[in-house]
């Protein structure tokens, strides 16, 4: 007979090829180690990241020139800001505004130059009257040379300020008239006391006149005498000037905030800039400028670094949360691949349902599939982090819309939040009409909230919106089965379906091996505690035990629990042969859950469950049959191939396995016989070091054993023994009676 050869693998062709003819190394480097291949994941996603962001974002260049005819009719291909009519308007509001605030008296302050001007006018005063007194102690002028020099003086005061024409005659003639004392001492008090009423007191032309009604509050607190005041009195009423300026810091905060309330003029996406012939303006030029129409190589690679540069922070975000805190994914290759694809997926569909105009469209990206199928199959939290990146993409995508960021933002949390704990598909049409009304409301919101006020466009894209929540979880129910085979990963749902006892491996179970059934379904309550207790994953755990003895099916009546009746039939073979049915077993089961097509995570259960144990009862009787040469026996051969279980879920179930066959063999179980049994058993456990490999602690091990025992003592409670009954009439009478 001719063995048919054995179809090399892709991996020996690469190292043949290598060891031979040294062909491509640097491919045998990405395709055969594992961190080369995470590393061309991350490259060529993060560059199919920047290639969707930057698809249509920057338009053609139109070719114009200013004061020439258009070539060709010209369309906002998205929309933009009209710079020109915007800073018009603001403009506008900022003058309105100046106007209106400047002779309000809150936006007026005391000049800085107003001491220094009522310094240099007290001066210039004073200056005039020691020229015309003369020199000290000569006698008055004659009458008619008085009035001559009054009159000088009065018109070299008004030189200095108009209003010393109000200045009284008798008052000038006082102060030529004044004794040296006398003038020295009024001239001191209206040096102190002008400058700082003009630099203290808020003096507008309305409030001089009241002012000066008040001087005398100023003049008493400097000593002048009784016959000195109406001098100064006088003095200080001509020389009394308005010293509010504008408050230019408050005016240019007023003009500030008008030209913040002014709405900017928009040229939305579709509108006409130009008509084809049409002469192009300066406007024009702005426009099309703002648009990135002309002179856009510039705009061109400035948004192509902004947008590597922006995919370099979200890539670098997402990757730093699964290196701190969910390392696992970046080491199992599959999950990384899913997860790369789901978020690559739902960001290309984002772009094309944005590159039509239609507005509606953009409510329909189904950002919650993302959310949905990452939830169900990685990891909530995982999921969490890849929602919020992308809401962040899509509002790239979706021209910078805050709106729409927000809203699938909300709209991913809530899909999240809606399937963590779903246990039936079915429940998912549920949650698909839960996710549903949040959208709607949230659309509803948000547009009242960005200032939408037609209310028949905010309940369009609300309802479009609504969709999309059945729209997202029917796409996720959809692809949930297909995602599982090709990336081979296990979904809760799945692993609740394959508990179900009508799956064909679970009826073979009890229908050929009913007692390994029985076995399976108890020691699965007391697995699915245990996990509970531990917070491993429940639902794996008790599907593993569903399945981890599949393998007795070959040979069902080799094992004790399906030998009803019968004789023991390893009572007639030798224990080699006996260990090698048991053990085989293992392997039989793992043949059996790959041509079932069950998952690897409970195919490794399978196949760690029962680690490298050792078969002591047919050790023993081996070794009882080899006394004389006990020391050549290989201990090797009766035990189980292995490996040692490697997770917190396998270590379970080879525990649990353990417990509910010894507690079964058990005669008059007790709860203080059946602690002593789970120590002693997770005692040998650690001893043999088959738990080495998992990650469990002493605390862990002791929640297992009180879960354990509350299963146990619920399972082995104290039961009333029933008399013998002698008759079926007393049989008829008991349960008479009980029903009554």
């Amino acid at each position: 007979m001719v063995r048919k050869q054995k179809r090399p693998s892709w991996q020996s062709v690469f190292k043949r090829a290598g060891k031979k003819e040294k062909f491509l190394p640097w491919l045998q480097r990405v395709f055969l180690e594992r961190i080369n291949r995470q590393r061309a994941l991350m490259v060529v996603s993060f560059l199919v990241m920047v290639g969707i962001l930057q698809i249509d974002l920057v338009p053609r260049t139109i070719e114009i020139e200013l004061g020439q005819p258009s070539p060709e009719k010209v369309e906002a291909p998205r929309t933009v800001i009209n710079a020109v009519k915007t800073e018009e308007l603001q403009e506008e509001a900022a003058a309105k505004a100046l106007e209106e605030s400047l002779p309000k008296p809150e936006f007026q302050i005391i000049s800085a130059q107003a001491r220094n001007q009522a310094v240099a006018l007290v001066s210039g005063v004073f200056a005039v009257f020691d020229s015309e007194r003369g020199g000290r102690g000569e006698e008055p002028p004659p009458g008619r040379e008085l009035e001559h020099q009054i009159q000088r003086v009065r018109a070299e005061l008004v030189v200095l300020k108009e209003e010393f024409t109000t200045l009284p005659p008798e008052q000038i003639k006082a102060l030529l008239l004044m004794g040296d004392e006398d003038y020295d001492r009024v001239k001191k008090g209206v040096r102190q006391i002008f400058p700082n009423i003009q630099a203290d007191e808020r003096i507008s032309p309305e409030k001089i006149d009241e002012l000066k009604k008040d001087l005398d509050r100023f003049i008493l607190t400097y000593p002048l005498l009784p016959q000195d005041h109406e001098p100064a009195r006088a003095l200080l009423s001509a020389m009394l000037f308005p010293n509010l300026v504008p408050d230019q810091a408050k005016l240019r905060q007023v003009q500030d905030e008008a030209r913040k309330k002014v709405t900017p003029v928009t040229i939305e996406k579709g509108n006409l800039i130009l008509r084809e012939g049409e002469i192009v303006t300066s406007e024009h030029i702005r426009i099309l400028r703002d648009l990135a129409l002309i002179d856009n190589q510039g705009n061109r690679l400035l948004i192509f670094f902004s947008l590597a540069f922006f995919s370099l922070f979200i890539f670098g975000i997402g990757f730093f949360y699964l290196y701190r805190f969910n390392r696992k994914i970046l080491y199992e290759e599959n999950r990384l691949y899913l997860l790369t694809l789901v978020i690559l997926v739902v960001l290309a569909t984002a772009k094309i349902m944005s590159l039509p105009d239609i507005p509606w469209l953009r409510y329909l990206i189904p950002l919650a599939f993302g959310g949905v199928t990452l939830t169900i199959l990685l990891d909530p939290q995982v999921a969490w982090v890849a929602t919020a990146l992308l809401s962040l993409m899509i509002g790239v995508v979706v021209d910078f819309n805050l709106s729409l960021t927000v809203f699938y933002f909300i709209s991913g949390a809530i899909s999240i939040y809606s399937v963590s704990n779903i246990t039936q598909r079915k429940d998912m049409i549920r949650m698909g009409g839960l996710l549903a009304g949040v959208n709607f409301w949230a659309a509803v919101t948000l547009g009242l909230l960005f200032g939408e006020r037609n209310f028949l466009n905010i309940l369009g894209t609300a309802m479009i919106g609504g969709f999309n929540g059945i729209f997202s979880i029917a796409l996720a129910n959809g692809f949930l089965p297909f995602l599982e085979q090709l990336f081979k990963v296990t979904s809760a749902l799945s692993l609740l379906e394959m508990a179900n006892p009508n799956m064909p491996l679970l009826k073979r179970l009890l229908i050929e091996a009913p007692g390994t059934y029985h076995h399976s379904i108890i020691m699965g309550n007391l697995a699915e505690a245990a996990a509970d207790a531990i917070g491993a994953d429940s639902i794996l755990v008790r599907v593993g035990a569903y399945y981890h003895d599949i393998g007795k099916l070959q040979r069902p009546y080799f094992f004790v629990e399906n030998q009803i009746a019968q004789d023991n039939p390893h009572e007639k073979l030798s224990p080699n042969l006996s260990t090698l049915i048991i053990t085989s077993h293992v392997r039989d089961g793992v043949e059996l859950a790959r041509q079932y097509g069950l998952p690897d995570s409970v195919i490794e259960i399978i196949e760690q469950h029962h680690g490298t144990d050792l078969l002591r009862y047919f050790f023993k009787r081996a070794a009882e049959n080899v006394q004389e040469e006990k020391e050549t026996l290989a201990e090797g051969n009766f035990r189980y191939p292995g490996p040692k279980p490697r997770s917190r879920e396998a270590a379970i179930i080879m525990l649990a396995d353990s417990v509910e066959a010894a507690a079964r063999a058990m005669e008059q179980p007790t709860p203080s016989r059946l602690e002593a049994l789970v120590d002693k058993i997770i005692q040998d456990r650690l001893e043999l070091r088959q738990l080495d490999e998992t990650a469990l602690t002493l605390k862990d091990l002791d929640k297992i054993k009180a879960a354990f025992l509350k299963v146990l003592t619920g399972i082995f409670h104290h039961r009333i023994k029933y008399p013998d009954l002698e008759s079926e009439a007393e049989r008829k009478k008991l349960v008479d009676g009980n029903n009554q």
